[in-house]
Order: C-alpha cells, then structure tokens, then sequence
C-alpha cells in the first residue's frame, strides 16, 4: 500500500472521549528526543573528564558498592504489535468496532463527520483495511542496583573481577495506526479518501533484573574498560491499549473476559495480561574512578529477552544506553 493511499484530506477531529499523552500521528515536527539529549549529556561528560582522569589512574573500586544508573532503552518492535487490535490478540479492535455497545456511537460519528460514504449502511458494514505496524519510542530507563569488587591486581592493562545485580525500570510507549475503508467510490487518479487513519498506542511497564559477571582493565589516562555478560529476568505489566475513531479515543484493552461488551455483563476491575520473561545480556563500559569512591562510566546494554506478551513472546534484541554512577565509599561496609 503506498502512501499516497494512507492519506487524507482531514484528521476527522471530533468530540475527544480521552486525550493520548502524545500526538500520534504527527511525524512532520522535527524534535530531538529526550534519550538522545541524555545521550549527548553523557557522553559530554566522559570526554570532559578524560584529561581530569590522568592523575587518578590508581583509583578502583573496592568491595561492595551502591549503583545508580539512568539511560535510553530502545526496545525491539517486534512485541509492539500486540497493540495494533489485530484478532489473533489479546485485545481487539472487533471487540468494540462491532459491539452495540459502542459500533453505533463509531458509525455515527464516522458519518457525521463525511469519513464513511453510503456503502457503509451501519456499523456491522465497517472493515479494517489494515492493522497497521506498530513501533515503540525510546524510553527512559532508571535502575539501581549493587556490585562487589574483588581485590584488583596492580599494572597498566590488568585488571580484575567484579559482580553486580541491577533492578532496571522503564514505561514504554508503542504508537502506530489502524486504516478503516471508508466505502466511498473512487476515482481512477486519486485514492486519498479511500481509507480512514485511526492512531493506535500502547503503555506498558518493563522490569529488568539483571545478574552479570564484569571483568574490569585499567587504561591508559585513568580510564577504565568493562565488560559484562550475565543472565536476567524481565516483568511485562500491560497498562493500556487505545484507538482513536473519528477523534474519540477507545480502549480496548479486554475488561470483558474475552466476550462482547454488549452481551457481558460487568467488567473485570484488573486487567493482569503481561508477565515474566527471561533471557540474557551483555554490555561494555569506559569510564574512570575518583579518589573518593566513586566511578562513573558511560555503556552500552544487548538485550536478548523472551517478553511475556500474548502472541508475541519470542525472544528479540533490546538495546540500552546510559551513564553508571557507582559509589564505593561505605567505611563501615568495607
């Protein structure tokens, strides 16, 4: 489908039953993401200490120390289609689109607003033209998290062992759009109203409990080189999964134990779908250690995780970037 048949001439505004935290939709805006302003701040922040680091060489952790670490995740898009409302999922679009309960409200005001022509008689007569892809936005990711140093070999270019458990948290937002056929006829040259675009999202929150092996080198100008690899669980919470129809925003998120609003009677209060994965990941670091106990590093995060989503739990490649802030200076730890 090329895209001249995706647009329209209209975003068919209308009466707004819930605002989305974000335009969905609106991809002509240049802007800089958050992730990658953060980005951009730390590695600002390396460099600028990389001179700083050359009278500091003989610093490193030592025993026990408290991290703190906060970064971009860039999760795989491959588990994003869980929110498009297609009906092998968990929640979907026929369940609202063809219910009395709400088919009548949506085919009104389709009408009202010209979006359908006369073909489309009510609002069994709706089809879906497309369940569109769906992509995740970079995330925030927040983490805290303790490690444990061996005692270090002395030497340029040695090193020594360490291990660290981590607790990682970041609420991801899936965004991406469903077409209606609009039923009206068509003229040869143009198709631009033959489709109505309906933005659909998704929220959902992701833990990581990560626990991984890190060797540590000693470099040049103060600097320190890490890598780490280890194994890990991950926890997938559902918190919502929206469509917007002519301007008014539906959950279809499945409250309804599978069935018809319309002949289901009541609603279930939580919604548990989500649950626990596994997988592994690997990560390198550079950064340097203050005479104070504290090292700073900037890294880079592989993921390969199973994610616990209906239909779409295979295993996929995550991607994270952040700063680590560790500190070490505990005298009555150590």
């Amino acid at each position: 489908m090329s895209d001249k048949d995706r647009d329209r001439s209209g975003d068919g505004a209308g009466p707004v039953a819930k605002i989305l935290p974000h335009s969905i939709g609106d991809r002509n805006c240049i802007r800089i993401p958050v992730g990658c302003r953060l980005l951009l701040f730390c590695l600002l922040l390396i460099t600028s200490q990389i001179s700083f680091s050359q009278g500091i060489g003989g610093s490193t952790l030592r025993g026990l120390s408290l991290l703190v670490d906060v970064g971009v995740l860039r999760p795989d898009n491959s588990h994003a289609d869980f929110y498009n409302g297609n009906p092998s999922n968990a929640n979907t679009l026929a369940r609202i689109l063809y219910s009395e309960t709400y088919g009548n409200q949506i085919w009104n005001n389709l009408t009202e607003q010209d979006l359908i022509g006369s073909a489309v008689g009510n609002y069994n007569q709706i089809t879906v033209a497309e369940y569109g892809e769906m992509s995740y936005r970079m995330a925030i990711q927040l983490g805290v998290g303790l490690r444990y140093d061996l005692e270090p070999r002395s030497g340029k270019g040695t090193g020594h062992w360490a291990w660290q458990m981590r607790f990682d948290y970041a609420k991801l937002n899936a965004m991406g759009q469903v077409l209606l056929n609009s039923g009206k006829n068509q003229t040869i040259l143009s198709n631009q109203n033959a489709y109505v675009n309906c933005p659909a999202s998704g929220l959902e929150e992701r833990i990581f409990i990560n626990l991984g092996l890190i060797r540590k080198f000693k470099l040049d100008n103060g600097l320190d080189f890490e890598l780490m690899f280890g194994g890990n669980v991950n926890n997938t919470k559902v918190e919502s999964s929206d469509i917007r129809i002519a301007g008014v925003t539906y959950s279809i998120l499945d409250i309804w134990g599978g069935q018809s609003p319309s002949s289901y009677t009541g609603s279930y209060e939580y919604v548990n779908q989500g649950g626990i994965g596994y997988g592994a990941f690997a990560s390198a670091t550079i950064g340097f250690t203050l005479p104070v106990g504290t090292a700073i590093s900037l890294g880079y995060t592989l993921y390969y995780n199973k994610v616990n989503l209906q239909g779409y739990d295979s295993f996929a490649f995550h991607h994270a970037v952040g700063i680590n802030v560790y500190l070490n200076n505990f005298d009555f730890i150590n």
